[in-house]
């Protein structure tokens, strides 16, 4: 199946490229992407991706939200003479995560004014940010913690979902385990 959409899609940017829709350009593109499909095959080392349109909408949504929400405090702290700023660091879980879904979690927290991924720790499963508003460390986790979630259910493998419902479980849905402000 994967070869059919490989195919299609090399035969179409063929006749996009000639720029003419005639037998001649569509018989050309097909032979033109069968011999690249039997000279560069196609082998899918990565595993399998996950995708659930309501819940990266959920995603979507949470990160414009603390996107705004995180811009207008960044703008009332440089627009006001008193300075707020109480840097810390954060340490929040990214156990069960797949390295590009951990990718998008310390993207997503970096593109938050105010907030930057600086460590991702595979040993110890563990992603380092630092805050710069950093008033309650719980809060600030339950945020961060947020945004993995929120991720884990729009990308994540049924497995991981399965593993992180079952911990949340465990805890009576509180966020992660063993987790303390650093």
């Amino acid at each position: 199946m994967n070869h059919l959409v490989i195919g299609g899609w090399l035969t179409a940017m063929w006749v996009l490229l000639w720029g003419d829709v005639t037998p001649a350009n569509i018989l050309g593109g097909l032979v033109a992407a069968g011999t690249l499909l039997v000279v560069f095959p196609t082998r899918s080392t990565t595993p399998r991706q996950w995708f659930r349109p309501g819940a990266t909408l959920r995603f979507a949504a949470y990160f414009a939200v603390k996107l705004i929400e995180a811009n207008i405090v960044l703008a009332w702290e440089i627009v006001t003479p008193r300075n707020r700023i109480r840097e810390g660091i954060v340490a929040i879980s990214v156990k069960d995560c797949r390295p590009g879904l951990v990718t998008l979690v310390a993207n997503a927290i970096s593109l938050t004014p105010g907030t930057i991924t600086i460590e991702v720790d595979p040993d110890r499963e563990e992603l380092y940010v630092h805050v710069l508003h950093l008033r309650d460390v719980e809060m600030v986790r339950h945020g961060l913690l947020r945004f993995r979630e929120l991720a884990l259910l729009a990308f994540g493998s049924p497995g991981a979902i399965a593993a992180h419902a079952a911990d949340r479980a465990g805890q009576g849905g509180s966020a992660d385990p063993g987790e303390d402000a650093r």
